[in-house]
């Protein structure tokens, strides 16, 4: 890789603002990846919303994590300033801004830090000392490449390893026990996110994940793991999905750490998921996908690495982006449970995954 770090060849303080979302976290893993080869000898932090800490903690290219809270309401620019200060006292030299909101740009401002590096954006860029601009070939491409633009403002950069995460034998050893506890010992351990974050547009139908969950355990003789957030809409429809399928199928809805998903996905043989967090996890630990994709766009959030399947009906309406459908929800409706189990089946019959587990 070539250095031409220019006016920044003496950083040896970093900071990375990290992004808010789940997917968008490990997509941006691989531009960290790249900061450390531009920077071998720098000491870097991230700067990150609790808890997805968690998997920072899990990214050998950085050397320190700081999460925090931010509070609502009237309190939120209070919790800024506290974080700005935090910030102040590590005596930072540069930072790289991940996100493209004011409050992100704020709280690097705030904290004194003098090179401070990130997309352009309405109201904000008297933040920034060095504006990237949001082109159009950035923003058609994928998330990964939308973050590794910014690490290119330093120096030039070769196409880094793909997202990954370091479990230790801790995790691996907890996930064995925890599923051997809950009778999921079966060699055809599917795991299943019928929710998105983003909105229910994402969503393919509850009875269809139920049919296929259904169609799993008799054909393949599969045991299903159903992830979720803890939010209530999420994991009431995650409860009716479990209860369709019954027996051999185990709702985990809210109750495990981001870790914890972690560890538990790589004892997966595959994933079928929406455009989800979870989707992105499941890859970096090396778990195929079967991605359902809707109202967004695969060419920016497909799962990174080989051998994940994408389904994902030709509509002229889609990639809309909305959260919510306005018309019939083509895009997801389409897409029957057919298609999916047979993409599964392909999948289970054969005996390699992306990493060897």
């Amino acid at each position: 890789m070539t250095r031409e770090r220019g006016k920044y060849k003496d950083i040896r303080r970093i900071l990375v603002k990290g992004t808010n979302w789940v997917g968008d976290t490990i997509m941006s893993f691989p531009a960290v990846y790249s900061l450390r080869q531009l920077f071998p000898e720098a000491r870097i932090s991230v700067l990150v919303r609790s808890p997805l800490d968690e998997l920072w903690k899990a990214n050998p290219a950085i050397d320190e994590v700081i999460p925090y809270t931010m509070p609502a309401g009237v309190r939120r620019l209070g919790g800024e300033f506290s974080i700005a200060r935090l910030i102040k006292q590590r005596e930072i030299e540069l930072a790289i801004i991940f996100p493209r909101s004011l409050s992100a740009a704020l709280m690097v401002f705030l904290g004194g830090i003098p090179h401070r590096i990130g997309y352009k954006s309405e109201g904000r860029d008297w933040l920034l000392t060095e504006r990237v601009a949001r082109t159009d070939e950035v923003l058609q491409g994928h998330r990964m490449r939308y973050y590794l633009r910014l690490i290119e403002a330093l120096g030039s950069v070769s196409l880094p390893p793909l997202p990954s995460l370091t479990l230790n034998g801790t995790m691996g050893t907890w996930a064995s026990g925890f599923l051997s506890r809950h009778g999921m010992t079966s060699r055809q351990l599917i795991g299943f996110n019928p929710g998105a974050t983003y909105g229910e547009a994402k969503s393919w139908p509850t009875e269809r994940f139920a049919e296929l969950g259904r169609r799993l355990i008799k054909d393949h003789g599969a045991s299903i793991l159903i992830f979720g957030a803890a939010r209530p809409q999420e994991k009431a429809l995650n409860d009716s999905i479990a209860k369709m399928i019954g027996k051999g199928c185990l709702n985990l809805s809210g109750q495990t750490s981001l870790v914890e998903l972690a560890a538990l996905l790589r004892h997966c043989r595959l994933l079928v998921t929406n455009d989800t967090g979870t989707m992105h996890i499941a890859a970096a630990v090396g778990t195929r996908t079967v991605a359902i994709f809707g109202p967004t766009d695969p060419r920016a959030t497909a799962p990174l690495g080989e051998g994940h399947v994408l389904i994902r009906e030709d509509v002229s309406c889609s990639p809309c982006l909305k959260r919510v459908c306005p018309e019939d929800h083509r895009c997801m409706n389409l897409i029957g449970v057919e298609e999916v189990h047979k993409k599964v089946s392909v999948l289970l019959a054969e005996k390699t995954s992306v990493v060897q587990k």
